[in-house]
């Protein structure tokens, strides 16, 4: 990494940065304080949100890859200069990992909290699932060639256009309604300043190295300030100039009357020519296309989405496979791609020994994640009962996350990479072992497998016992066993899935056949009010 020309600049090069880092931080805070006082998330929508975990997510890659894989950071000097400081700083890092975890936990209150008839709509779902499509395309291309650079150029690219865009769906949602209710200013005011002060950082750098190269060699992290210092000046005045007497309303506490209110709110759709002596008629004409947009590509109402339902899924078991496949996606990526990592492994087994991951261990990660966020988006979307996540979830998903964050800080001072990646490997093991654990309970308290599908199970069993398969293969051609103890997690993935999946089919062709009998393929047989009965019992 190249050195700092002065060290006064240096210092207030990191300042601005943990300032960047703290404000963007905190940001997040004031709106899941303001769902939890309010136990509801009506006027946040929810586009923003999951198109705000895209973003994050995509961002997390990207500054994950550039700070710690040697492999990337070499291919940046080869193409910006061997002089050039690497454009991503440990605040980067923190803020985005701190970012993914309270996004997740504002899907959480979402999923919890009362929400009016508020839902995601089809636009951000096609969005959503065109950028992970789009990123799992470019993980493929960019193997061959170990265009890693590339590759996260991609995914900056995709949170750059996540960035564009995540805001517009909040931003009609309050032109619709005339108001900002629901939605926290705290988190505006902050991000504003976080903006401003990473924007400032990187102008220290620029100065510093008389090189203007860290703005067109980090163009992602440009567009975060420049678009949304844009989108918070116009919420600034969404706020406190176009709807004041809206947003003044706002109470810690919302009785049932300012609730049945704010819900009115929310569905009135006033005229667009009653605000022309407001905008311009140009402005108007744009409002009215991203309304026309956002609003006229919701899920369609009616008796028809009645029958679209997550009734039987446990929400607890859905959580922690995400956690568990987000946590085992970073340890295989981390093995199959990094050469600083793939040399700690060597070192540590064997000059000889080969890396435990192949390309197949990759793309099962990714394809897990992606259907699992899925899964997640059905549930918010579709009809879930009284069903919802439960506080030890919660707090399980909180704590493994905050352990990674923990482990990555304490990695990085000693550059463990295979320890850090070792980490997360356990997360995953220990996410595999419980995360069964809510659904078997669900089956044996509803004493019925209805909702949960078989189709999953016995296809996770085949892939528990080829998995387990192919690495004893490997290590008779290798003459060696450190394959399984040097991947204790896949070792443990397989075994653990293969006895839940065996309970799962015990559950459901032997100790509650009935209930399966009971249902044809036909899903008007088993109605939604006989599947709370069954909940119920």
């Amino acid at each position: 990494m190249g050195s700092w020309n002065s060290s006064y600049l240096e210092v207030l090069y990191y300042v601005l940065g943990w300032i960047a880092f703290c404000a963007w931080a905190i940001c997040f805070y004031p709106q899941v304080i303001l769902n939890f006082r309010r136990k509801s998330v009506v006027g946040l929508n929810f586009d923003f949100a999951v198109l705000n975990l895209t973003k994050h997510t995509c961002y997390l890659v990207y500054n994950a890859s550039l700070f710690f894989s040697s492999t990337v950071q070499r291919q940046y000097r080869q193409k910006f200069g061997f002089d050039q400081m690497i454009p991503v700083a440990a605040n980067d890092v923190a803020f985005s990992i701190h970012a993914v975890l309270l996004t997740v936990l504002t899907l959480c209150q979402i999923a919890i909290y009362d929400r009016g008839n508020q839902k995601v709509s089809k636009a951000s779902i096609a969005i959503i699932l065109t950028a992970l499509f789009s990123a799992a395309v470019c993980v493929f291309v960019a193997m061959p060639s170990h265009s890693w650079l590339w590759l996260v150029s991609c995914f900056n690219t995709l949170q750059v256009v996540m960035t564009t865009i995540k805001y517009i769906p909040q931003a009609v949602f309050n032109f619709r309604r005339k108001s900002t209710i629901g939605f926290s200013i705290g988190y505006i005011l902050l991000d504003f300043v976080g903006s401003t002060t990473s924007f400032f950082q990187m102008t220290v750098e620029s100065i510093d190295q008389r090189s203007w190269m860290n703005f067109y060699g980090n163009i992602g992290k440009i567009m975060l300030s420049v678009v949304s210092l844009f989108f918070d000046i116009l919420f600034m005045l969404q706020h406190f100039v176009l709807y004041p007497s809206k947003s003044s309303v706002i109470s810690p506490t919302t009785n049932a009357e300012d609730k049945a209110s704010l819900l009115e709110t929310s569905d009135h759709h006033p005229h667009p020519d009653d605000e022309i002596h407001k905008w311009g008629r140009g402005i108007q004409f744009i409002w009215r296309c991203y309304t026309m947009f956002w609003d006229g590509l919701h899920l369609p109402h009616g008796p028809s989405v009645s029958t679209l339902n997550v009734v039987g899924l446990n929400f607890d078991f859905l959580m922690l496979n995400l956690t568990k496949h987000s946590s085992y996606l970073i340890y295989n990526a981390s093995l199959f791609f990094s050469s600083a990592v793939q040399r700690q492994y060597r070192k540590k087994y064997g000059l000889d020994e080969m890396i435990p991951v192949a390309a197949n261990d990759v793309a099962f990660s990714i394809h897990a994640v992606l259907l699992t966020a899925f899964t997640l988006f059905q549930v918010v979307i579709y009809d879930r009962g009284n069903q919802k996540v439960s506080r030890p979830c919660i707090a399980i998903v909180s704590v493994a996350w905050l352990s990674a964050a923990i482990c990555v800080f304490v990695a990085l001072p000693r550059h463990s990479w295979l320890w850090l990646v070792s980490c997360f490997s356990t997360i995953q093991v220990v996410m595999t072992v419980i995360k069964y654990i809510p659904q078997a309970i669900l089956n044996f308290q509803r004493k019925s497998t209805v909702g949960f599908s078989i189709g999953n199970i016995l296809l996770d069993f085949l892939g528990g016992v080829t998995n387990y398969c192919q690495m004893a293969v490997q290590s008779i051609d290798q003459n060696s066993w450190v394959n399984f103890y040097g991947n204790i997690g896949k070792t443990l993935i397989s075994l653990v899935s293969i006895f839940f999946d065996i309970l799962f089919m015990v559950q459901h062709y032997v100790l509650y056949p009935s209930k399966k009998t009971a249902t044809s393929p036909t899903p008007d047989v088993v109605t939604e009010e006989q599947w709370r009965d069954i909940e119920a019992r």
